[in-house]
């Protein structure tokens, strides 16, 4: 009786872990869209996107909560954060491959925790403006977020892996709304 009430615990256990592989996707946002066409920005190319020197490789790759896991396309969250900017720039009609203002960034924290009681995620990244070969825009972004973290991983983890999702389009609502930025990438 003993072995069957401990195969029926660690059963249990597994399924509110839930232990599974969640793909990350992303759509662009109607507020980064608005702010986009409403900024006076010269439409743009997107660069090279990396993770920062010295960061373990493993943040690039893999962030987890109550071992389940999210998993970048192209095993690399830096050029998830391309995409997405490439897609917002194209959904707002301000993508041009040939254009002279270029977007790099450089992922510098990539983070999620989903413990009992308080989740927490953190995004962060270097964004640099190139304009005609120059340096026009250097500056190191984040954006962090806290939720209810509740005791059911079939409640918690969906929950961690969409508040992470989101912390891609609120960072580059965060670069498209610097006013530095918008400096940087104004038409002339």
């Amino acid at each position: 009786m003993h072995k069957i009430y401990l195969v029926f615990v660690a059963l249990f256990a597994s399924v509110l872990s839930g232990c599974m592989q969640m793909p990350l996707t992303y759509q662009p946002s109607i507020e980064n869209l608005e702010t986009l066409k409403a900024s006076k920005m010269a439409p743009a190319n997107v660069g090279t996107f990396a993770l920062a020197a010295g960061k373990s490789a493993s943040m690039d790759q893999i962030v987890s909560a109550r071992g389940s896991t999210v998993v970048p396309p192209n095993n690399s969250f830096a050029l998830f954060l391309k995409d997405a900017v490439k897609q917002e720039l194209v959904s707002a009609g301000k993508f041009d491959p040939a254009s002279t203002v270029v977007i790099h960034g450089q992922l510098t924290k990539s983070a999620l925790e989903a413990p009992i009681g308080t989740g927490k995620g953190t995004l962060a990244a270097r964004f640099t403006v190139n304009r005609n070969n120059q340096l026009a825009y250097e500056k190191e972004l984040e954006e962090y977020a806290e939720w209810p973290s509740v005791f059911l991983g079939a409640d918690a983890i969906p929950t961690a892996m969409m508040q992470y999702a989101s912390l891609y389009k609120k960072l580059l609502a965060r670069l498209f709304g610097d006013a530095d930025f918008q400096n940087a990438v104004k038409a002339k």
